[in-house]
């Protein structure tokens, strides 16, 4: 017994000797590719934990342009202007006597007549005023701002508020500064922080 394995083991000093160099390169690739394999699947790993502990992205809605024209309906239902813009003429002030620029347009209107907002947006300030009456302020747009005064005390809205075109805000009034024009509604646009003619928008087709 002792002979047999003996000779097995100078059977096997003989072959490693002679097949040393090419069983270190099989032990080198083996243990190289383990190497490489273990890596490959711990670096997968991490990166799908690095994946599931970010958080999700948040979809940004993006504005949509619109190249439509803005077009106001009408602020009053049968609306008459009493007294056009003018920034290149003087009219006469009835109430002063005092001839001067009118950047606005005036509606004849009866008291207690519905105000519409002549297009959608926020109302940015709503506010009694002695001389003026209510003066409500719609905004538009950064640039696009349209004041109405000559309104009656009580408002439909409050300020931040958001509103339709056509959507009723208030009530014809009345006012000190222009007391002797008649019951009406005055309307003023701003574009851009400068008094522009409201004419420029309107189209009286539409309510």
């Amino acid at each position: 017994m002792k002979t047999k394995i003996k000779r097995f083991l100078r059977k096997a000093e003989v072959f490693f000797k002679r097949n040393a160099l090419a069983i270190i390169i099989c032990t080198t690739t083996v243990l190289t590719v383990a190497i490489v394999g273990f890596s490959t699947y711990f670096s997968l790993k991490d990166t799908e934990l690095n994946q599931q502990l970010q958080p999700p992205e948040t979809e940004v809605n993006t504005p949509v342009s619109s190249n439509e024209p803005v077009v106001f309906v009408s602020p009053l239902e049968n609306p008459t202007i009493s007294k056009d813009y003018a920034d290149n003429k003087l009219l006469e002030d009835k109430t002063t006597g005092i001839w001067q620029t009118h950047q606005a347009v005036d509606f004849s209107a009866k008291e207690g007549d519905k105000v519409f907002a002549v297009y959608a947006g926020t109302i940015e300030s709503v506010k009694n005023d002695m001389m003026e009456g209510l003066v409500i302020t719609l905004k538009i747009s950064d640039s696009l701002k349209v004041v109405y005064k000559s309104l009656a005390a009580t408002a439909l809205v409050e300020e931040g508020d958001t509103v339709k075109t056509g959507q009723e805000i208030g009530v014809v009034g009345t006012s000190v500064t222009e007391k002797a024009e008649g019951v009406h509604l005055h309307l003023e646009v701003y574009e851009n922080d400068k008094l522009i003619n409201p004419n420029n928008y309107f189209n009286f087709t539409d309510k």
